[in-house]
């Protein structure tokens, strides 16, 4: 009986442990965000609605810089601090655009296994939505899925 209870009591340490450290499910770098369906990649345009999908060139380039929270900014590989972001334009659904960032929500959630398989990028913890393409447009709905694949560069 005694031995359960310990047993019990370490298997609740390790609960409140793994909810206490959040995990990443991708590493700090630059990557290829591409659409597991049509195999374009995560582009960010220019405008309030520029959020979209094109094929991969160095311009589709994105580095992921986790924060420390079990979030991480997707920010343009271009070096002017400009992030993947919800667009501050109420339409339905939502879009993402580029932004400087911390101008608007702009920290994403990756959601599943690393190693090259489909993740789902969620805007929060998936509260504000999950990132999908409507056509060529980035969109947020708030069911999403394992659509984007991580292709690490370098």
């Amino acid at each position: 009986m005694r031995i359960r209870s310990i047993l019990s009591l370490a298997a609740s340490a390790v609960a409140v442990l793994a909810l206490a450290t959040p995990s990443q499910a991708a590493d700090d770098g630059a990557y290829f965000i591409r659409d597991a369906r049509s195999g374009q990649c995560l582009a960010g345009g220019e405008g309030p609605l520029g959020g979209h999908v094109e094929p991969c060139n160095p311009g589709t380039v994105w580095e992921i810089r986790n924060q420390g929270n079990g979030l991480a900014r997707i920010v343009e590989a271009r070096g002017e601090g400009r992030c993947l972001a919800l667009s501050p334009i109420r339409i339905y659904p939502p879009v993402v655009r580029v932004d400087r960032c911390g101008n608007q929500p702009d920290e994403w959630s990756i959601q599943g296994p690393d190693g090259g398989a489909p993740v789902a990028i969620a805007l929060g913890r998936g509260e504000l939505g999950y990132l999908t393409t409507e056509g060529n447009r980035a969109v947020l709905l708030p069911d999403g899925g394992s659509q984007w694949v991580l292709q690490r560069l370098g």
